[in-house]
């Protein structure tokens, strides 16, 4: 957990005041993931020792986002540890919003891009 707040307060430059566990469904992969935040930031903590898979993870998030895909800004990270800080999305999972708004077989195409959209615009506007 200690790496976990140096991460936090080396990206925000101000400590880590609350910890939240985020188990439940999130869990079940055997990452630990916790939200940490302050009165003015808040992120997303994971800590799993399978190397090769958090470097894939992070690949990926970098990857995506360069492209624009609404993935997650990655923080900092200490593979060392297996851990890594990236920005907090909120509480709603991308499944259980697809749950929510699946149609048969497929997804509203313009439902989630609004969404991925006024997101953003909130995300920005904190």
């Amino acid at each position: 957990m200690d790496v976990l707040n140096r991460l936090f307060e080396e990206h925000f430059r101000a400590p880590v005041k609350r910890i939240q566990a985020l188990q439940g469904d999130l869990g079940g992969s055997g990452r630990k993931i916790i939200r940490l935040s302050n009165e003015a930031a808040s992120a997303i903590g994971v800590l799993y020792g399978v190397r090769e898979e958090n470097v894939a993870f992070l690949e990926f998030s970098r990857h995506f986002r360069q492209h624009g895909l609404p993935v997650p800004e990655i923080y900092g990270e200490d593979l060392s540890s297996g851990a890594y800080l990236e920005e907090d999305l909120g509480d709603t999972t991308l499944f259980e919003f697809l749950s929510k708004n699946r149609k048969g077989e497929s997804i509203d195409a313009a439902k989630l891009s609004r969404c991925c959209r006024a997101f953003r615009w909130r995300r920005a506007g904190t």
